[in-house]
Parts: structure tokens; C-alpha cells; sequence
């Protein structure tokens, strides 16, 4: 035969997609991005062409006439499919429509197994440089765990075609070898397994109060049969960071925890104790050098789950580990073996339910942003049973439901996520306790109305939002009926209640302030452009202060060798914003010349100066003045003891150029006749209780220790200033946390990841070089451990002790440090970010600090962004006026 490379059998799975084509899961498959700039459609076909030349699978095609069984041919050479549709001469309107349409027929489109490629293109332009990416592909040939491997092939290739980098790809493995490591399998044997697996257990069914009833409006008319719908349920962030930690800990796999949690709620819901469901699995291991084998391996196996009476769910979860991991992974439970098993017919949906997990690939959504691609869009595969559940590993945990509207209802739907999102994370955070402590279902009148009015042209109308609005913490009722005003056809308004703070517990509001501590760029011409526009923005909008620090002879932080000097420029820059040092090294200045440049500084500001102090640490710096260095703590306390002196008009003892001792005042007399101090409280427990004795304010940071040390640090310092006689409710707490706050998170993480661990790294080496002046016997030369360690640092970083994200994301963060103590927060914005963007992204900060400061404002935001998590595609929302909350 001309053109063909090899010749071989199907797998189970593709023997059962390919002789059951009316099957929803073996329809074609797709996923899309869009571009903004110019996209180079000469590399796209050539990145497209060398994809299917390195994959044997994309060279697929599948013949059976004339022969006993089914095989698989891989052609020798094959051409990219890419199709182009042109929609820029058409009205923006139009064009989103048609786009619509189009990624909703794609799917639908037919390829005929026998020809291939199997995987076909579509650029669809809006404009010269814009428009949307569309790749579809036979699930005969690739599963969505492959199709995600070749598209981040596809996107590196593209870039070598450009000629910008290397593909560095590893050699790819002909998916025949995986089809003859199944053949070495005993069919028989499986068959057993699998049939002891099933021996005595029933399907597990649905409960009706989640059927979806013919007399209620359904959005199922708008969605094609076996397509779904899909709502979602993330983890909030501090949630996510614990159940992976619970993970890691008991060395126990996501896919557990989450049928676990599945067999939990079914059990709480009355359906019995033992449940039999499926779960999406298989595949080959990892391959080692960067070498790669793609393929369709994802296939059905069953999995059978008892709820014991009794026992910790950790033991019990840990017993369900070690049950599964005995289970083969690849090919486990195939298709004809369990048709043949299970009670049911040859057709239909083998399980009511479908559990699986996946990870989040930060890498590859990372990769297409620097290509120019964003919305990068995989909707789920067409459904193999009524409701598919998966868990998705990432910076927030996300569960996503993707159901058949004709079998369930979507408010139904809505609660189940609820429910089973507290469920999973409830046994990572209570693993000591039983099943019976856990939280019960919700009932059915919460705190909705149960609307059932379904909005034409949508797929979900009021009764969903409805359901979805009301699991929200901070919605004490609700009520969503159609917006009838002229103009909003389609659209909702949500009556929303809030739910009212325990009586005292009404939420605290930080201040806000920036700290800058930036590297010295040898190449910038403005290197105070961000310093001084930065401020003049701040002090626009209502932020508590400027933070400028001391550093000297070493780049890290090389812009700010005097305080007072730069400060100066921002008192002239300036009207209301606080100007404060942080933190002055006292040990290597006079008394004398601190109290002097700050005072002029306070009055060119009109009384804006504060203070922060500190010994110093770096041995270096003290070439200003060595004979501070052994006794600085000492220094620093005297020092300041005549710096607050000298602020207040007294008159200090120092000596002069005789030597003998003379009483000074300085000159000119500060506006404010007290200074505001702030003790600089890196981490050390006296010191916060050195600050309260003193009675001065704090500044410390969560660069080295956790939120929860810091509020224990908090309360020394109150019971300190308590002890001393100062009023422990005053006294200002501020803490230094890293900042960058962006409209779109993954592209917030793309742009702080490299800067940040580097500087975290530059960190590190300043520690080195502490440890260097010590003699310390620690090997402080391996680069490859900074590196380990600044990678850890900032995910520890981003994550807990950080404000990066979009201004939605970061409220909890700011509640959290509120809640301990803070009283303002000293936001860190030059740790090595493009400058631009930083400047870009202080408006983000903005938005969040009037989130902060505004609870309406907040609440209206917080559940559009709730409803866009759980509920993609809602109609449009409005909130209604009602008591704590305007109309948006």
C-alpha cells in the first residue's frame, strides 16, 4: 500500500468508540484561543505539519471494509488541515455571533475515520490581528490529557517557526507501542477482575429530588444532546494550599479524596452505603527526557465505595488509597468487559456518574500568553454519562459539573456543588473525625425563593442564579426575578439580603500604603519614574503613606541610600499622603542630622513625616560607622531616645569640638510636636514587645514568618504597651507585604513569578553574605540550592503571605491580616516587575482598596465574580437596592 508507515490493531477503547459512533464521547473533540496581535498563519501550517510528522497517532486513519477487524493505518506523510473564515468585514455583533455558532457546530462536524489527520485548524479572523483559533480532533486519537500535550508542542514548534527560540522537543513514541503492551494483558484475567469488582453491586442511581421535572422550565433545548451544561465550584486559595497540604502529608492522590467526597454526599442524601460509579483513567507513565507519546488511553472503569459507620476518615481514605493503587492503570475496566458486567443494556450511559481529576497546566496557559494567545478554552468533552464531575489541582481548587439538563435540574445542580465543595475540603481539614461529623446536605429552604423562570436565549435562567447566589456566606436571602426595565431583555436583578456581623465582629478596614525597595538598573534614564508617579497616585486616592528605605553599596535596594533625601522630593510632590522612612539605620547616623533633615522634611509636607527604625543588620553598611556595629541594638535605642528628645524641643547633651558635652536643641522647630515612630520588627518576638514598652507603632513584614506568628506577635505588643501604661488599643500595626494586583490572575502569576523569585533569590544572597561575615560552617556556594530555595520561597510566597491576584482574589488576604491586627498594610511594589506594568497595575490596587473600604461596593462585586466561577455563561445580573447593598 502506497503511503503507509504501519498497520496494527485498536485498543479496547478505540474498538468500542469506533463501533458505537452514536456514543455523545465519540463525537470530535476541540478546544480555542484567541490572538490580538498578528498571527503568522505561514508558521502556524508549518508548526501544524511538523506536529503530525513527529506523532504516529496524528497520521491515524481507520479502515475495516474487507477486513476481519478494525485497524489502525498510520500514513507516512499527511498535510495540516487548516481552514480559514473571514469574518472582519462583518459588524462586531455579527461577528460574535457567527463565532458562536461556528465553535458550537465544530463539534458537530463530521470527519470520517478513514481519512486522516483526524485533527483539523481553524483560524477565524475579526480583523487583520485578531480573531480566535479553533483545533478539533477524533477522540479515536487523542484523549484530552494528549490533546493537551500536542498543543503545547504545536505552540512550541510555532515558535521555532518564527524563529524566535528552539522547540526542544524530546522524541515522540509511536502509539503502537502502547497498543502492544495492552496485548501482552490476559483479557480473561481482566474480565475477572473486573467482574469480581462488580460481583453483587447495583449501579448507583440519582435521587429524584435531583430529576430534572417535565413540567419546569429547562434549558435543555438550548444545548445539543449529550453536551451539557457546566457549572463550577472553586476552593477559595487558603482552602486550596490546605487540602493539598492534606495531600501531601498522607501521600494520597486528588482522585480519592474527591470519590470520597462523592460517596460521602451520596451517602448523606440517603441513597445507602455502598455506591458503584465510574471513574475516567488510564494511560501510560510519564516518559523520562522530555520524550513524549500521545494517544487515546483515557477509558471507563468502575469503582465501588463503601461508607463505614465508623473510624477516622483519615483511615478510612488511606485504606481507599491503598485499594486503588493495587488497581491496573492502564486499560482498567474497558468498555465490552463492562457492558457485559454491569446490569445494564448494551446502550445508554454505563454509569449515572463519572468522577475524574486532572492538574491545572500553568505551563502551557503561560506559553500561549507569551505567544500573544489568551482565553485559551477546552470545554469538557461530550458526556459519557448524565453528570461528570472533575477535580482540577491549580492555585484554587476547581470542581466543574457538566451534566445532562434533560436528567437533572440545574438548580439541583447547583447545591450538589455547594455541598461536595465543603465535603472536600471538610475531610482535609477534619480527617480525625467520623463520616457522621461532617457537614449534612443543605435544606431545601435555605434561603431562596426557588424562582423558576428561565431566561430566553440563555441556558440558565433565574432559578439557577438563584440557587448558586444563596450558598454564598455573605447572602443571608435572595430573590432573582427577570429585569423588566426597557433595554434588558434577557438580563436579572438579584434582591440580594446580606447576612449581618455577629454583634462587635463588623469588618476592619486597613489602610493602604506603598513600600518601595527596588534593585538599581544600571540601564534606566528615569529611575524614580515609578517612585515619584507612584506616589503622586497614591496620594490621589486616599493611601495612608509612602515607605522609603535605607540600603547601601549593594544593588538590592540600591536606589535608596537616603531617605530623607527622596522624601523630600515627595513632600513637594505630595498634598495629604503620610511620608514615612522604613527604616531609618539609626546605628550609622548622628542624632543630631536624623532630627534636622526630618524636620525640615516635615514642614515642606505640612506635618505628613513618620518613622520607622531599625538596627541594621548587614555588616557592610556599618562602614558608615564600625563602631556601632557589635553593640547596634544598643545604638539604636539611645539614638532614638534623642531623636524623639530633640523632635519635642528638648535640649540633648552631646559633644562638641573640644570634646566637652554641650545641650543642643535643632532647628526648625517639626509642625507635629510628637514624631511618629514605627519600630522595625522583622520577626524577633522582643522586639514587639520592646515597640509596645516604648510605646511607638510597629513595621513588620510577612517576607519571613506566617500570618498566624505575626498575630501572635501582635498580641505581645499589645499586652506590652498595656504593661507599660500606654493605651493598648492604640498604636499603629503596619505590615510590608509584596504587592501586585491585576485583572487576570494567570497572567498576575506570569508576570511576578520570574522578577519575584529572583529577587526573593537576591534575598538569599544578602543572608549569604550575613553567613559569610559570621564564618558559619554552612556551604553557602551551591547556586542550584538558592535556586530550590527561591522557588519554594515564592510559592510559599504568592500564595500566604502575598497580595498577588486580581482585587477580588487578594480581599481575603487583606481580611486576614485585618482580623490579626493590621492595622495598615505597607504594599511592596518594586521587587523587580516591569515598570510599566507596576504603574498599570497600581489602578487594580486602587480598585481594591475601594473594595476594601466600600462593603456595598464589595458585595456587588464579590457575587457577579462568584456567579461568573459557578455559573459560566449566566445571563446578566444587576443587584437591586436593598439594606447594604445599591443598585449596580
Amino acid at each position: 500500500m502506497k503511503n503507509v508507515q504501519d498497520v496494527y490493531r485498536l485498543s479496547p477503547v478505540q474498538r468500542e468508540l469506533l463501533a458505537r459512533p452514536e456514543l455523545p464521547e465519540a463525537r470530535p473533540c476541540s478546544l480555542h484561543w484567541s490572538f490580538r496581535q498578528e498571527l503568522d498563519e505561514a508558521a502556524l501550517e508549518a508548526a501544524l505539519r511538523q506536529l503530525l510528522a513527529r506523532h504516529t497517532a496524528l497520521r491515524t486513519a481507520f479502515v475495516w471494509h474487507g477486513m476481519s477487524e478494525p485497524m489502525q493505518v498510520v500514513r507516512g506523510r499527511v498535510e495540516p488541515r487548516l481552514e480559514r473564515l473571514d469574518l472582519s468585514g462583518l459588524a462586531e455583533a455579527e461577528q460574535s455571533a457567527r463565532r458562536t455558532t461556528f465553535l458550537a457546530e465544530e463539534r458537530r462536524r463530521a470527519m470520517n475515520p478513514t481519512q486522516a489527520p483526524l485533527l483539523r485548524a481553524t483560524v477565524l479572523r475579526t480583523s487583520p490581528e485578531a480573531g480566535t483559533v479553533v483545533l478539533t480532533w477524533h477522540p479515536l486519537i487523542l484523549d484530552d490529557a494528549s490533546a493537551r500535550r500536542c498543543l503545547q508542542e504545536l505552540f512550541l514548534l510555532y515558535r521555532a517557526a518564527r524563529g524566535q527560540e528552539e522547540a526542544g522537543l524530546g522524541r515522540s513514541h509511536p502509539y503502537r507501542d502502547y497498543v502492544v503492551s495492552l496485548e501482552r494483558q490476559d483479557p480473561r484475567a481482566e474480565e475477572a477482575r473486573i467482574r469480581e469488582t462488580l460481583r453483587g453491586a447495583r449501579r448507583t442511581g440519582l435521587l429524584d429530588a435531583w430529576l430534572a421535572r417535565a413540567t419546569e422550565p429547562s434549558p435543555s433545548s438550548a444545548v445539543p444532546e449529550g453536551e451539557g451544561l457546566v457549572q463550577r465550584f472553586l476552593l477559595s486559595p487558603a482552602a486550596t494550599g490546605q487540602v493539598q497540604a492534606f495531600l501531601r502529608q498522607h501521600t494520597l492522590d486528588l482522585s480519592t479524596l474527591l470519590q470520597a467526597a462523592w460517596a460521602l454526599l451520596l451517602h448523606q442524601y440517603g441513597l445507602g452505603d455502598e455506591f458503584l460509579f465510574g471513574v475516567l483513567t488510564g494511560g501510560p507513565a510519564p516518559l523520562s527526557g522530555g520524550d513524549s507519546l500521545v494517544g487515546r488511553f483515557a477509558t471507563l472503569a468502575p469503582r465501588r465505595i463503601q461508607v463505614p459507620r465508623g473510624g477516622t476518615l483519615l483511615r478510612w481514605l488511606r485504606g481507599l488509597q491503598a485499594e486503588w493503587s493495587q488497581t491496573p492503570s492502564d486499560e482498567a475496566g474497558a468498555f465490552p468487559p463492562l457492558r457485559a458486567c454491569l446490569d445494564g443494556s448494551e446502550g445508554g450511559s454505563l454509569f449515572d456518574s463519572v468522577l475524574m481529576t486532572d492538574a491545572e497546566d500553568a505551563a502551557l496557559k503561560s506559553l500561549a500568553r507569551s505567544l500573544g494567545f489568551h482565553g485559551l478554552t477546552h470545554p469538557p468533552a461530550p458526556l459519557p454519562a448524565p453528570l461528570v464531575i472533575s477535580a482540577t489541582s491549580g492555585p484554587r481548587l476547581a470542581l466543574r459539573f457538566h451534566y445532562d439538563a434533560r436528567r437533572f435540574a440545574s438548580t439541583a445542580v447547583a447545591r450538589l456543588a455547594g455541598h461536595l465543595g465543603t465535603l472536600v475540603e471538610e475531610l482535609a481539614l477534619c480527617s480525625d473525625a467520623e463520616p457522621s461529623a461532617l457537614t449534612r446536605p443543605p435544606g431545601e429552604t435555605d434561603n431562596t425563593s426557588h424562582g423558576s423562570t428561565l431566561t430566553v436565549g440563555t441556558v440558565f435562567g433565574s432559578a439557577e442564579v438563584e440557587a448558586v447566589l444563596a450558598q454564598h456566606p455573605a447572602v443571608a436571602r435572595v430573590s432573582v426575578v427577570p429585569d423588566t426595565r426597557a433595554g434588558n431583555a434577557g438580563g436579572l436583578v438579584a434582591q440580594v439580603v446580606p447576612t449581618r456581623p455577629a454583634e462587635g465582629a463588623h469588618r476592619k478596614k486597613p489602610g493602604f500604603g506603598l513600600f518601595y525597595f527596588a534593585n538599581e538598573d544600571v540601564n534606566a534614564r528615569d529611575r524614580y519614574r515609578l517612585y515619584l508617579e507612584g506616589a503622586r497616585l497614591a496620594d490621589r486616592n486616599g493611601f495612608a503613606a509612602i515607605w522609603t528605605p535605607e540600603r547601601h553599596f549593594d544593588e538590592h535596594g540600591g536606589l535608596y541610600p537616603n531617605p530623607a533625601v527622596l522624601t523630600a522630593a515627595l513632600a513637594i510632590a505630595t498634598e495629604r499622603i503620610g511620608l514615612r522612612a522604613g527604616s531609618v539605620v539609626l546605628p550609622l547616623h548622628h542624632p543630631l542630622r536624623v532630627a534636622e533633615d526630618w524636620s525640615a522634611i516635615d514642614n515642606l509636607s505640612k506635618g505628613r513625616v513618620g518613622m520607622a527604625v531599625t538596627s541594621g543588620w548587614m555588616p557592610q553598611d556599618f562602614a558608615l560607622a564600625p563602631d556601632h556595629f557589635a553593640n547596634k541594638r544598643d545604638v539604636l535605642f539611645r539614638a532614638l531616645e534623642q531623636v524623639r528628645e530633640l523632635w519635642r524641643g528638648g535640649a540633648v547633651p552631646f559633644p562638641e569640638g573640644t570634646g566637652k558635652d554641650v545641650l543642643l536643641r535643632t532647628f526648625p522647630r517639626p509642625v507635629q510636636p510628637e514624631l511618629p515612630v514605627w519600630l522595625t520588627c522583622p520577626g524577633n518576638p522582643e522586639l514587639f514587645e520592646k515597640a509596645g514598652e516604648l510605646g511607638v507603632h510597629v513595621l513588620t513584614s510577612l517576607a519571613s514568618q506566617s500570618v498566624e506568628e505575626v498575630r501572635d506577635k501582635i498580641a505581645l505588643y499589645r499586652a506590652a504597651r498595656a504593661r507599660a501604661g500606654h493605651d493598648p488599643a492604640t498604636g499603629t500595626v503596619t505590615v510590608m507585604l509584596h504587592t501586585f494586583v491585576g485583572k487576570d490572575a494567570d497572567e498576575v502569576l506570569d508576570q511576578v513569578r520570574e522578577p519575584l523569585t529572583h529577587y526573593l533569590r537576591t534575598h538569599l544572597r544578602l543572608q549569604e553574605m550575613r553567613i559569610r561575615s559570621m564564618e558559619l560552617p554552612v556551604d553557602v556556594d551551591d547556586p542550584k540550592l538558592l535556586d530550590r530555595l527561591a522557588s519554594f520561597a515564592f510559592e510559599l510566597h504568592y500564595r500566604m503571605s502575598a497580595l498577588i491576584g486580581t482585587p477580588t482574589s487578594c480581599l481575603p488576604m487583606v481580611d486576614r491580616l485585618a482580623e490579626i491586627g493590621a492595622d495598615e498594610l505597607a504594599c511592596f511594589i518594586d521587587f523587580g516587575v516591569d515598570e510599566n506594568a507596576v504603574l498599570a497595575a497600581l489602578s487594580h490596587l486602587v480598585e481594591l482598596k475601594q473594595l476594601v473600604d466600600d462593603e456595598a461596593l464589595r458585595l456587588r462585586r464579590v457575587l457577579s465574580e462568584y456567579l461568573e466561577e459557578r455559573l459560566p455563561g449566566h445571563p446578566p445580573v444587576v443587584f437591586s437596592s436593598g439594606p447594604g447593598l445599591t443598585r449596580s
